[in-house]
């Protein structure tokens, strides 16, 4: 399991490395997509009660990473693999 400052840590880094390649190509839609998702765990990991790890796989930017962005920008696919694992493993 992991803590929520770990989570909300990698889940802010994903998110600083999202930005910085947005400002380049702000319309690319798995950019969009994981903008929002991690945007979405930032504020469900703000609430005192996080919802069972069941009720968090609408979380899907691990899978969209891997399948969209490992070819070519292996640093940020990981980074939301990373994220999306440790928010659904977050107790």
């Amino acid at each position: 399991m992991t803590g929520r400052s770990e989570a909300i840590n990698s889940i802010r880094k994903a998110l600083a490395m999202l930005d910085e390649r947005m400002q380049r190509n702000a319309g690319y839609g798995v950019y969009i997509h994981a903008k929002e998702q991690l945007g979405r765990m930032l504020v469900e990991l703000g609430h005192p009660y996080l919802a069972p790890t069941p009720k968090r796989d609408w979380v899907d930017i691990g899978l969209m990473a891997a399948k969209e962005l490992e070819a070519h920008d292996i640093e940020l696919a990981c980074a939301l693999i990373d994220a999306d694992y440790d928010f659904k493993h977050t107790r």
